[in-house]
């Protein structure tokens, strides 16, 4: 597996100038889909060929929402103990933290970009924990790259300020480098929500994107995976992949054929084997690698005898497996999955 990512690295490198300015699709011809149980669920959705497209499913109804990565900036946690702020990643978004609380002041120069990791837990991002224990916040100033993609010139970059954070919202300022633009935001925060979305676009607004918290557990989007391994130039790429919903407590866990001790196939696999398996709290346990890709054919495929098991918070399991990642027209970026509730 860790030579086919290195080559898959290797590969996307080389077409990673291209991935935006162009939606044609890599394969023309029709894919039949393999045969399916069809006592199970089945469901198929279609990101883009791009993967410019966001989709959150709720398995208890099969019902999804699909939103365009591109509408958001910053995501706000909810809760009303919430304080993490996320990077829209999606749109290969970086951000620096200064050593300035002065907004008009800031020293721009030998920044050092950093990114979210993509587990999505709020103490791995770029703007970090931004209150102490004894609620004091961090309020010096962020350097945001809203992405080279979709942004160029003086509208690419921003400072913000976090002002104050309390149970019910986030109180921000942001500016363009230059110091115009400038303008003062309240986040609401709304608990039945997971997170709350922001642009900075016309000033800044709230954007809707994602349902209620209660009715979605996983969503499929474009995020940046980062390669510690790998030089700074190659260590930040865009992957797309699946992300389980951490601020409702959903949890994951994967199971591999030889992998994990115990491991059943996805057909058989029933409510007594549940115990045998952890759970885990990071949203990114499913990913980008239940797919991989060939290049002797050119077309992903979807890596045998794995499967996913996912706990909502009120105390349901669903399994979980991928069949395809192309539609009956060959189109990528339309992943086709199985799933079913364990009784």
């Amino acid at each position: 597996m860790k030579n086919i990512k290195s080559l898959y690295f290797f590969f996307s490198a080389v077409i990673m100038a291209f991935m935006f300015a162009s939606c044609e699709k890599d394969n023309d011809k029709a894919i039949s889909l393999p045969p399916i149980d069809t006592t199970m669920n089945s469901l198929q959705v279609s990101m883009g060929v791009n993967y410019d497209t966001m989709i959150f499913v709720n398995l208890a109804t099969g019902t999804t929402k699909y939103s365009a990565i591109k509408d958001y900036d910053l995501a706000f946690e909810a809760s009303p103990q919430g304080q993490y702020i996320y990077l829209n990643t999606g749109k290969y978004m970086f951000a620096w933290r200064s050593a300035s609380t002065d907004i008009a002041n800031t020293d721009t120069t030998g920044l050092v970009w950093a990114t979210d990791a993509d587990t999505w837990l709020g103490d791995s991002t770029a703007f970090g924990k931004n209150m102490d224990v004894t609620g004091n916040f961090n309020n010096t100033i962020m350097v945001i790259d809203r992405g080279k993609y979709n942004y160029f010139g003086s509208d690419r970059y921003r400072k913000l300020q976090l002002v104050s954070v309390s149970n019910t919202e986030y109180l921000i300022r942001y500016s363009k480098l230059n110091n115009t633009d400038y303008h003062e935001f309240t986040i609401p925060k709304d608990d039945t929500y997971s997170l709350m979305y922001f642009s900075f676009d016309n000033g800044g607004k709230m954007v809707s994107l994602a349902p209620p918290k209660n009715q979605w557990d996983i969503v499929f989007t474009r995020y940046i995976h980062t390669y510690w391994e790998e030089t700074l130039q190659f260590r930040f790429y865009l992957v797309n992949g699946t992300m389980t919903n951490i601020w409702n407590n959903e949890t994951c866990a994967i199971l591999k054929k030889d992998s994990v001790p115990g491991y059943k196939p996805f057909e058989i696999f029933n409510h007594n084997d549940i115990s045998n398996f952890p759970f885990y709290t990071q949203a990114d346990i499913m990913g980008f690698d239940w797919k991989d890709f060939d290049f002797n054919t050119n077309l992903y495929y979807i890596v045998p005898n794995l499967f996913y098991i996912i706990k909502n918070p009120y105390g349901e399991y669903y399994k979980l497996k991928y069949y395809d990642f192309y539609n009956a027209q060959g189109v990528r970026g339309c992943p086709a999955f199985q799933y079913q509730r364990i009784l």
